[in-house]
């Protein structure tokens, strides 16, 4: 493809670190991403180049991006979900199953993954409704802000969520309505250890992170007494 500097393709660049960072092995990281529908093939397209850019090798190496699963067994379970994408129909752009991994002899034997994007895959699929936890991600367009809203909360999951649009009010739209328990808007892992941290849904209850930590961690006792 072309280069490109402009605001879009920064953006897309900052997607797939997101997405990939620490072999996406992060709770926070991005696994689904909806794209609107008159920008989906030029962002797919340089989404895939930007993670084919990103190196998978032993952390030892400066140059590489990332290093190994955690175990033999997660690693396996990572690339089941991507035998699974083929089985029902999606598309796998790059990574496993497509590009070649190459790593020096002594390492052959690791649990290494390379950046893996998958499109075509449906709402319904366990890639789509589970946590995956590995280098991939998949990406499907959308029409209309609401069916993007609706789509995004159809798990059973909601830790945290990000939204990237130039307008401000949809911003705060679909803010206020995503069902997660931290939202960040045109950036990502933008942190303050005063503020809340904590999901909806099956991602737990309760929050961490300045006065929300004392509810956390207190244990509340009712003692009635009668005289």
């Amino acid at each position: 493809m072309t280069p490109c500097s402009s605001v879009f393709c920064h953006t897309v660049n900052l997607l797939a670190s997101f997405s990939l960072l620490s072999q996406g092995e992060i709770c926070l990281c991005s696994s689904r991403i909806f794209v609107e529908r008159s920008i989906y093939p030029e962002f797919l397209a340089r989404f895939v180049e930007a993670a084919r850019r990103w190196k998978t090798g032993v952390p030892s190496d400066p140059s590489n991006d990332n290093g190994a699963l955690i175990s033999k067994e997660h690693l396996q379970k990572v690339k089941g979900y991507v035998a699974l994408a083929l089985e029902e129909g999606a598309q796998v752009h790059c990574g496993e199953g497509v590009d070649k991994l190459i790593l020096p002899q002594q390492n052959a034997g690791g649990y290494f993954m390379l950046p893996t994007i998958i499109s075509g895959v449906k709402d319904s699929s366990a890639l789509m409704q589970e946590e995956i936890f590995g280098p991939v991600t998949c990406v499907t367009p959308f029409d209309e802000e609401e069916e993007a809203i609706s789509r995004a909360n159809g798990v059973r999951y909601g830790l945290s969520a990000t939204v990237w649009s130039r307008d401000v009010g949809r911003v705060h739209r679909v803010a206020r309505k995503l069902q997660a328990g931290l939202v960040w808007t045109n950036c990502w892992l933008v942190r303050d250890l005063n503020l809340p941290f904590g999901g909806m849904k099956n991602s737990g209850i309760g929050r961490e992170g300045g006065k929300d930590s004392y509810h956390f961690f207190t244990e509340v006792k009712s003692i009635t007494i009668k005289h």
